[in-house]
């Protein structure tokens, strides 16, 4: 009974945005509803320090989204969910073009630098050398790509696996110098007292979005 009970309770997770627009988060979650039909699943966004903040004080469960950019505490675990490298986003006709190239003579829609993706994308920029001309900056990634396809620029983001693009006559463009991908996954504390469902949601992961 006890089991049970424990199996009925609330389940609190947090996520990023951008990682429900990579398909990773709701394929997860069906899942997950599929093997455990009893538990709720309450969720919260924010970005990477809010959610690592609040696993640690205990207010969440579990939180799925980037790695944060500091040495985790023995305290936590974490499991990789996907990697997302930085991709330039042209239009469909500009495809065969050098992506350093196109960066260089077209208009730049610049992905929020307040963002870890916005600002990696900027680290890759000075370590090519690579002056843009900067036309806008903005923080959705579906706005961008959007912007693209409708030929006002070009735009380094993180890799896009989103149904939301399809339609869109964009394309995705290695960038010459492998950059560092950004890691996505699961965060928890190894002293959780759902422990348990934390795992059952990893399995889901390890099912449905193997790293």
């Amino acid at each position: 009974m006890k089991q049970a009970r424990e199996w009925r309770r609330h389940r609190n997770l947090g996520t990023v945005a951008v990682a429900t627009r990579h398909r990773v988060l709701p394929d997860i979650l069906a899942h997950f509803a599929k093997t455990h039909p009893g538990v709720k699943v309450f969720l919260q966004s924010g970005n990477t320090a809010t959610l690592h903040k609040a696993v640690q004080q205990g207010d969440l469960d579990a939180a799925v989204g980037l790695h944060p950019n500091f040495v985790l505490a023995k305290t936590f675990h974490w499991s990789l969910l996907r990697e997302a490298p930085l991709v330039l986003l042209a239009p469909s006709r500009l495809a065969r073009r050098d992506p350093h190239a196109l960066l260089r003579t077209s208009p730049l829609i610049r992905y929020d630098r307040n963002l870890g993706g916005g600002k990696q994308a900027d680290r890759y920029l000075r370590a090519a050398g690579i002056v843009p001309q900067e036309r806008f900056e903005l923080s959705s990634l579906l706005a961008i790509a959007m912007m693209v396809d409708r030929g006002l620029g070009v735009s380094i983001v993180p890799d896009l696996a989103s149904p939301l693009l399809d339609g869109q006559r964009i394309a995705q463009i290695a960038m010459p110098i492998r950059p560092e991908a950004r890691r996505f996954g699961t965060l928890w504390l190894r002293s959780s007292a759902r422990l348990r469902l934390i795992q059952g949601l990893v399995a889901s992961a390890s099912t449905v979005a193997p790293a």
